[in-house]
């Protein structure tokens, strides 16, 4: 590997969780425009294939020149293994920077490594919080936040929570989101392009996804989502799309639980496949942080199965709603998620509304890096 400063890389970026790879795509699209260079590392905290590679190979991204196999154990010893592949890797390429994505446990050993090493850490989705320090997405946005020198926000929300937390004015880039880069390249493609065991017939189609472990550990409030999906299918005569994550479908398996029969379980599917769904689907459910933005940038609201959200925006502007999970303890609970779902609200353009940068963040985040260089 290169040992000197000709040869070494603009940026080390780090990923290694499934929005991570498409956040990375918008960056490595634009890596030609600025004439710099990088190297991605997949600290390999997703093993499974299917949770990740797919979206470099879909959206024309080449693979990652590192990919680490850290202990699956503990999240304890997958991080510390993780951090220590990174670090290494640091040594070897010396890169200028060292870039990390969003909020998981690869984030935080990216930036662990390279605050350790010396190196500017660049932190891309900055200043988000969702205020419920129960979530390890939480702790670790929190703590990359502290340790990085290049702070990028997604918009003014963020930016002003940094500054309320005492973060140098010079060290935060108001940039918007790279999730908006990828989606909105995509978008010409969608009406053209159904996902795989997409239902056919008429009625609705309500796409699900949930994963977080507060919601799908819980069998209690598993098997009344599930229920609550039973009972949307006979009152509207719909059919719900729903790419069961393995995580989810492991307590399902563990439980004895089933899908109505209502319920279309395509297994992991890829970027643009989700994109479809959103962009073909007619409502959304879900419990993800990104995948609630990403169905109001194809046209979809979302009713978000959190009691809080880092993404407070969308709540302001109507392009989502949350329902607390422990409610679905309830038979009143699960009956009042059934009606906020059968009657889907309108949701505002993205063009024209200002927020997440309307499709220039990358561009922003590599004009800033060079600007600094």
């Amino acid at each position: 590997m290169p040992k000197d400063a000709k040869t070494s890389p603009d940026l080390l970026a780090v990923i290694g969780a499934r929005p991570q790879f498409i956040k990375s795509a918008a960056i490595t699209r634009a890596l030609g425009d600025f004439g710099m260079a990088q190297m991605l590392l997949h600290t390999g905290q997703h093993a499974d294939p299917e949770m990740g590679m797919d979206f470099l190979s879909e959206l024309g991204v080449p693979p990652p020149d590192v990919i680490l196999k850290p202990s699956q154990r503990s999240r304890t010893l997958r991080l510390a293994d993780m951090m220590r592949g990174v670090a290494e890797t640091i040594e070897d390429v010396k890169p200028k920077s060292v870039l990390v994505y969003g909020d998981t446990d690869s984030t935080l050993a990216g930036a662990l490594a390279g605050h350790h090493a010396g190196i500017p850490v660049v932190h891309v989705e900055a200043g988000l919080r969702s205020g419920d320090r129960r979530m390890p997405e939480e702790h670790n946005r929190i703590l990359t936040d502290q340790l990085s020198d290049i702070l990028c926000t997604t918009g003014p929300e963020a930016t002003r929570q940094l500054q309320q937390e005492g973060v140098d004015a010079d060290r935060i880039v108001e940039v918007g989101d790279v999730m908006l880069d990828i989606a909105l390249a995509a978008r010409n493609i969608l009406p053209r392009r159904l996902p795989p065991s997409w239902p056919t017939g008429k009625g609705p189609v309500l796409v699900v996804t949930l994963h977080r472990p507060g919601t799908v550990d819980d069998p209690a409030l598993l098997q009344g989502a599930v229920d609550v999906l039973e009972a949307w299918c006979r009152r509207t005569s719909g059919h719900v799309y729903f790419p069961v994550h393995p995580r989810t479908l492991k307590v399902m398996h563990h439980h004895g639980m089933s899908l109505p029969q209502a319920v279309f379980n395509p297994g992991p599917i890829g970027y643009l496949d989700m994109q479809a769904a959103l962009f073909h689907g007619d409502g959304v459910l879900t419990d993800s942080g990104g995948l609630q933005k990403e169905a109001w940038f194809q046209g979809n609201g979302a009713v978000v199965l959190r009691d809080t959200t880092e993404w407070r925006e969308l709540l302001s502007i109507g392009a989502s709603t949350l329902f607390d999970p422990a409610l679905l303890r309830a038979p009143q609970g699960r009956s009042a998620l059934v009606d906020r779902l059968v009657s889907p609200s309108e949701v505002p353009e993205v063009e024209g509304s200002g927020l997440f940068g309307e499709g220039k963040a990358a561009a922003r985040i590599l004009g800033a890096l060079q600007s600094r260089r």
